[in-house]
């Protein structure tokens, strides 16, 4: 039987207050097991036409690939950006304690609506 998935997403936001919350939810929605913030980085990028940089803070986000739909769903319903960053890549090399510690805390995740 093939090893199921695991995959690295980040995202970013604009306080520690949001991404600390984003993080909660997450995990509490059994989408990810777990997710590490870190920050403050500072972004620079081109947002309507215009060049900016922010103070920004980034979700590290690991999860099963079979739930990488729903999880994207709820990150959309729940981010403060009207674009949110969402970039996910499948991990190369998982050590089997940890794929086994991921896949036990995301079963049944709950559903993509707003609470």
């Amino acid at each position: 039987m093939p090893q199921e998935k695991i995959l690295v997403g980040w995202t970013t936001v604009n306080s520690a207050a949001v991404a600390n919350k984003l993080a909660a939810g997450l995990v509490a929605a059994r989408l990810a097991a777990c997710v590490q913030v870190d920050g403050p980085i500072t972004s620079h990028y081109s947002w309507n036409g215009k060049k900016e940089r922010a103070k920004e803070w980034r979700l590290w986000v690991k999860s099963p690939t079979k739930h990488a739909k729903k999880l994207e769903a709820w990150l959309v319903a729940h981010h403060p950006y009207s674009t949110p960053q969402w970039l996910a890549v499948e991990a190369a090399a998982i050590s089997q304690p940890y794929r086994k510690w991921v896949m036990e805390n995301t079963r049944n995740p709950l559903s993509a609506r707003r609470r």
